[in-house]
């Protein structure tokens, strides 16, 4: 007869946090896996690895209170799981015996059986590589935020978001700008600004985030940050750092 394991949560961050609610109600043990570091919430509602003073509103914005929901629950929850912070699931082994994760914790390897698994591992950064993508001073939007949050820094003195056409890039470029760490100097969408209004009709189906994207745009635009539309990256300047971008604004081509 095999042995009976944990149930097993990969991800702490809104779902993974949820799923272990769940399973303790049921009177489980989850074991939660999770590359960050002592502090739950993921990406979307990362908590700093030390108190940095700022209020929930100023480092969460309209979202404070789902996050502070989220990181009270899983206070809550802390004694009822076995909670592996920094640890980096790199590979899931299925056959043989019993399936297994491959672990990383503290630069070592190591292995977890599991028979049931939960992936709550989020969204991550797609990125489209483009000549000079990699020079030192360009980031994601994704590490952007994070340092925002988790450090209560900006990656740069004078900063320009280009991140697709998703509501990530105002908010991002909005966080920056209400945060005064830094200097918006552009928001660079690679949208057509008539693309916009064909999504009017998700108006009716969800209407907050609809309205939450036009009050970031708007508030980036009465802050006097500059709004480009239908932009396509062509090269990152600069020698050791990042001086500028070679850009194409819809049929013109522009430098920066």
């Amino acid at each position: 007869m095999s042995a009976v394991l944990d149930p097993v949560i990969v991800g702490a961050g809104p779902a993974g946090v949820r799923a272990a609610e769940t399973l303790v109600r049921a009177g489980l043990r989850p074991i939660v896996l999770d590359e960050g570091g002592f502090r739950s919430g993921g990406q979307i509602y990362r908590r700093p690895p030390l108190d940095d003073g700022r209020s929930y509103r100023s480092r969460y914005g309209s979202e404070a209170h789902k996050a502070e929901a989220l990181h009270k629950s899983f206070d809550a929850l802390r004694d009822a799981i076995d909670y592996r912070p920094e640890t980096l699931v790199w590979n899931i082994s299925r056959g043989g015996e019993t399936d297994r994760l491959d672990l990383l914790t503290d630069g070592v390897h190591g292995q977890l059986p599991y028979s049931h698994l939960i992936l709550a591992t989020g969204a991550t950064d797609r990125v489209l590589p483009f000549k000079g993508w990699t020079r030192p001073g360009v980031y994601t939007l994704g590490a952007s935020q994070t340092a925002l949050k988790a450090q209560g820094c900006t990656v740069g003195e004078r900063v320009a978001f280009m991140g697709g056409s998703g509501p990530l890039l105002y908010l991002v470029a909005w966080q920056y700008h209400h945060a005064g760490g830094a200097k918006v100097v552009a928001v660079l969408d690679t949208a057509p600004l008539a693309s916009k209004f064909h999504l009017a009709h998700l108006a009716f189906y969800a209407p907050r985030i609809v309205a939450l994207g036009a009050y970031y745009g708007l508030r980036l635009k009465l802050g006097g940050v500059p709004i480009h539309y239908n932009v396509r990256p062509d090269e990152v300047l600069g020698e050791g750092h990042v001086d500028g971008d070679s850009l194409s604004l819809g049929r013109a081509c522009a430098r920066g």
